[in-house]
C-alpha cells in the first residue's frame, strides 16, 4: 500500500477533526498526533493551524460538497426528480446527518469573527445557491415550474431548509428524518408545479 504524502494526510484528518469538534476545539497537537507527523512537518507545508484549515476547506470540504448537491440533471429526469434524487443521497451519508452539513458549521463557528474564512465559506455558499437557482430557472423554461417562482429567493430558502434539518443534534437526527423534513421542501416546490 503507498504511503500518502504528509500534506495530503494533514487535509485529510484536519477534515475529519474539523468537522466533527469544530475549528476551535481542534487543535494541532490532536490532528499531528492523528496523524502521527511531527510539528516541523506540518510547518514545511502550512504556516498555521488556520492556513492548513482554509486549505482543506478548498481541498477536502468543497469538493465534498460538489459530489453531495449535484446540480446536474438527468436526461427524462424533472428538476423535482432531481432535487429528491440529491436528497435522497444525503440522507444516506451518515456523518452528514448525524453532524450536520460541514460548510454550514464553519460558517456558524468562524463567518462572524473571521474575514478570510467568510469570504472564503460565503463564495462557496454563493455557488451552491447559484446551482439551485440555475436548476429552478430551467425548470421555469423547460415549463416545469410556472414564471411566479422566483428562483434566487426559493434557492435561499431551499439552501437554508437543508442546513435546517441537517443542523439538528445527533440525538434527533436521522437519515428518516431528513427524508420526511426534505419532503416538504419539495411540497413547497409543488406550489409551482405546471405538469
Amino acid at each position: 500500500m503507498k504511503k500518502q504524502p504528509t500534506r495530503e494526510k494533514l487535509l485529510d484528518i484536519t477534515f475529519e477533526e474539523v468537522y466533527i469538534n469544530g475549528y476551535t476545539a481542534t487543535s494541532v497537537d490532536a490532528i499531528l498526533k492523528k496523524a502521527s507527523v511531527p510539528k516541523g512537518s506540518m510547518y514545511h507545508h502550512f504556516k498555521s493551524k488556520k492556513e492548513l484549515v482554509l486549505a482543506m476547506v478548498v481541498e477536502r470540504l468543497f469538493p465534498k460538497m460538489d459530489a453531495f448537491f449535484s446540480y446536474e440533471i438527468k436526461e427524462n429526469e424533472s428538476i423535482t426528480q432531481s432535487f429528491r434524487n440529491t436528497f435522497l443521497v444525503v440522507s444516506k451519508n451518515r456523518l452528514l446527518v448525524t453532524y450536520g452539513c460541514p460548510l454550514y458549521r464553519l460558517m456558524v463557528e468562524l463567518s462572524a469573527t473571521d474575514k478570510e474564512f467568510d469570504a472564503v465559506l460565503s463564495t462557496k455558499v454563493n455557488e451552491m445557491k447559484g446551482g439551485i437557482k440555475a436548476m429552478l430557472e430551467q425548470g421555469i423554461s423547460l415549463g416545469e415550474f410556472d414564471k411566479s417562482l422566483n428562483s434566487e429567493t426559493f434557492a435561499t430558502y431551499m439552501l437554508t431548509s437543508v442546513w435546517g434539518i441537517l443542523s439538528l443534534s445527533p440525538s434527533l437526527s436521522s437519515s428518516k428524518t431528513f427524508l420526511i423534513q426534505s419532503q416538504y421542501i419539495l411540497d413547497s416546490l409543488e406550489a409551482y408545479k405546471l405538469t
